[in-house]
């Protein structure tokens, strides 16, 4: 094997055990304790004298602001977000929102934590009424934003990763294979004239 296939089969070799490396943190780091929501501002069942202008969750780990999402809803349904959910401190969320009327409102969540696992739910309080929220029941469509924000595993992603490492596993097999050895040929002229 010559000196140059011998440094790409070990770089290659190495950045597959970078890889699995990582892969492995990750599965094991999921392993860990499921993280949870430990509580929301303004709490659920709360009934507010003023209006919030922000929902906050204090999480057990941190989470992933891009992957999660807060929706904040008022009793006919309109969504009442001002702006994107942020991260706060090192283990919160944050979702700015502009309530204007009195009434009751609806907060669906789904986070994502940096773990991998995640948790959601839907919680109520009121503002300006007086009263605990009522129990509306289900609300439709709440877990989706605007966005119409989904997770899961694509399944043609998840097939091309597989090839990919296949094809990784097949490249490697030819890099560490001897080479054949052919007899030198003296090079002919040929003369065209």
């Amino acid at each position: 094997m010559s000196a140059a296939r011998r440094t790409l089969a070990i770089a290659t070799a190495l950045a597959s055990v970078g890889i699995a490396a990582v892969v492995w943190f990750s599965v094991r780091q999921s392993d860990a304790e499921p993280a949870r929501v430990l509580a929301v501002t303004p709490a659920s069942g709360s009934a507010l004298a003023t209006t919030p202008d922000a929902v906050t969750m204090r999480l057990s780990t941190s989470a992933d602001p891009v992957l999660s999402h807060i929706t904040v809803r008022d009793s006919t349904g309109s969504t009442v977000n001002d702006g994107q959910i942020r991260a706060a401190g090192e283990s919160g969320l944050r979702q700015p929102v502009r309530v204007t009327l009195a009434g009751d409102y609806s907060v669906a969540y789904h986070i994502t934590f940096t773990n991998g696992h995640d948790d959601s739910g839907v919680l109520r309080f009121s503002v300006g009424t007086g009263t605990a929220p009522l129990d509306t029941g289900e609300i439709p469509e709440a877990i989706l934003d605007s966005e119409g924000h989904a997770h899961g595993i694509d399944p043609f992603g998840a097939t091309l990763l597989v090839v990919d490492g296949i094809v990784l596993v097949v490249v490697l097999a030819l890099l560490m294979r001897p080479g054949r050895r052919r007899p030198a040929v003296p090079s002919e002229s040929i003369d065209h004239g």
